[in-house]
């Protein structure tokens, strides 16, 4: 994949003493299922922590095979994938932890326009998010431009921008935006201009406080049955770990079986003598058959044959040929002493 080659190249692990910092920022509504997403997982770590300070369930993307086999001993669910390439429920998690690769897509032709990886995941990943869900979002300072910000103020409120604290911002001069996802997204010109001047660094952003300004209640996943977190290719390991936890001739024969009648036919009318031939010779009720008084069994056996009836017409010096296809139904019946009775 043209991503898979730039996953080491655009990868930056947020920085430990971050994390805990802004898990600080973040606290559960009320008891219940939480579920938080981090769609560029890295080896798990950070989601990890973020996910046991809300005793929260951890999925994690990742497409490097090495960082992602190490995410899957971490995180309760984690696919090895490039994320493009997942089906994953909408409005299934409650946080989205997004700290994407800083890098460019690269373009299919020379049509398409590159864009960048911060943009593309935002964009993508939003829906994840169930109602009043709740973002964090971290992207180098410089990064934030005015698609982002319009993004960003288009979908979400209680919108908070941080530096790093000062050590960690030396690096990567990196930002942690959170904030709510909106029930109904509209403009919000304001924050889109204030984002845009954070962006390019004509405003002063704060550094991000140890006492947290205002705290996030983390809303809970809705239950649903049909979640849906899994990649659109089969990984062949997943599939012999399956195959070997659950078996797999089971399934093959329950499918490969024809079905057995078990019921009998129960007609909402009474059947015509038309009806009950059509049903001996097509085979439903091949077997014994009964009398009204249960004393004169017969064993039957329906036969249908297709025949071919030529006609002609003749008009003047024209001849008209008509083939016309009839079915004919065939019964035969054997009584208690061996005779055979025909019905067509």
């Amino acid at each position: 994949m043209r991503f898979a080659g730039q996953a080491k190249m655009g990868y930056y692990p947020t920085p430990g003493q971050v994390i805990p910092l802004i898990a600080s920022y973040l606290k559960r509504e009320c008891e219940g299922l939480i579920r938080v997403l981090d769609p560029c997982a890295g080896t798990g770590v950070a989601v990890k922590k973020i996910g046991d300070a809300l005793q929260a369930e951890t999925c994690g993307i990742e497409i490097d095979q090495e960082r992602g086999d190490f995410a899957k001993g971490v995180l309760d669910r984690c696919l090895v994938t490039d994320y493009q390439n997942t089906r994953i429920s909408h409005g299934s998690f409650s946080l989205l932890w997004l700290n994407p690769p800083y890098d460019w897509a690269a373009r299919d032709n020379d049509i398409e326009k590159s864009e960048r990886y911060e943009r593309t995941f935002l964009r993508d990943c939003v829906p994840y998010l169930c109602s009043r869900g709740i973002l964090v979002y971290l992207i180098p300072q410089g990064r934030l431009d005015g698609r982002i910000a319009g993004m960003l103020s288009y979908r979400f409120e209680q919108i908070g921008v941080y530096r790093f604290p000062e050590d960690a911002y030396k690096a990567y001069r990196q930002l942690v935006i959170m904030g709510v996802l909106k029930n109904m997204p509209d403009k919000d010109d304001a924050m889109a201009e204030y984002l845009k001047s954070c962006g390019s660094f004509k405003v002063t952003v704060p550094y991000l406080p140890e006492n947290p300004p205002h705290v996030y209640e983390i809303p809970l996943t809705p239950s649903r049955t049909d979640f849906v977190f899994r990649a659109r290719d089969i990984d062949p390991q997943e599939l012999g770990e399956e195959i070997q936890r659950y078996g797999l001739f089971d399934h093959i024969r329950d499918i490969t079986t024809p079905l057995r009648m078990t019921e009998k036919i129960r007609p909402i009318m009474p059947l015509r003598h038309g009806h009950l031939a059509q049903i001996l010779a097509c085979g439903l009720m091949n077997g014994i058959v009964w009398d009204r008084k249960k004393k004169k069994p017969l064993l039957i056996k329906g036969i249908t044959k297709k025949e071919v009836e030529h006609t002609f017409e003749s008009a003047g010096n024209y001849e008209k040929h008509i083939e016309t296809d009839r079915i004919k139904i065939t019964i035969n019946a054997f009584n208690r002493r061996g005779d055979m009775f025909t019905i067509q």
